[in-house]
């Protein structure tokens, strides 16, 4: 270990390879901050922020677009497996609704879109749906662990009504 320095060489060595290229492009980053602020201010300012509209599309446009669609697919078959009043397809159902929400969890939609959560308590009710389900087979427990999905309609409406208030040029052609 050299003197001075807080980490063992050969711990440093052992950062996964990522983690590396994470500390090293916050440190490239902080200088470049640091540079900016001791500048002389000539330069050029920086372009503004892209548009919400744009923001959307490019959301929509990207991997959440294809989830989204898996969704409304997996919803589609929990609905119909419930009114068949079929535990097992309704069980499977709920874990594949559960599994495809938590994915879209992982691309939120602009916040500047949908500034109440409308999507992410969409996502949540769902995972929390199949979470009540557990491993049921009982119909009566998963009809009442489907008990966060009934007022999905009314959440599809606000959520839709947001949009048409926060990208106003999103129903313009």
């Amino acid at each position: 270990m050299e003197s001075g320095s807080p980490v063992p060489v050969r711990a440093a060595a052992a950062r996964p390879r990522m983690l590396r290229r994470a500390i090293l492009a916050a440190a490239v980053s902080a200088t470049g901050i640091t540079v900016a602020a001791c500048g002389s201010g000539a330069g050029t300012t920086a372009s503004p922020p892209p548009s919400c509209l744009h923001q959307y599309r490019n959301w929509m446009s990207g991997p959440a677009h294809p989830a989204g669609e898996n969704l409304v697919v997996a919803l589609n078959s929990v609905q119909a497996a419930s009114s068949a009043l079929d535990a097992s397809s309704t069980s499977a159902a709920l874990k594949r609704a559960a599994a495809t929400a938590a994915a879209l969890a992982r691309y939120p939609m602009p916040a500047c879109a949908d500034p109440k959560g409308y999507w992410q308590t969409i996502l949540r009710r769902v995972r929390a749906a199949s979470a009540s389900a557990g491993t049921s087979k009982d119909m009566g427990a998963l009809l009442i662990a489907e008990a966060p999905l009934k007022d999905m309609p009314v959440l599809e409406r606000d959520l839709a009504s947001e949009l048409t208030r926060t990208v106003p040029a999103l129903n313009r052609r």
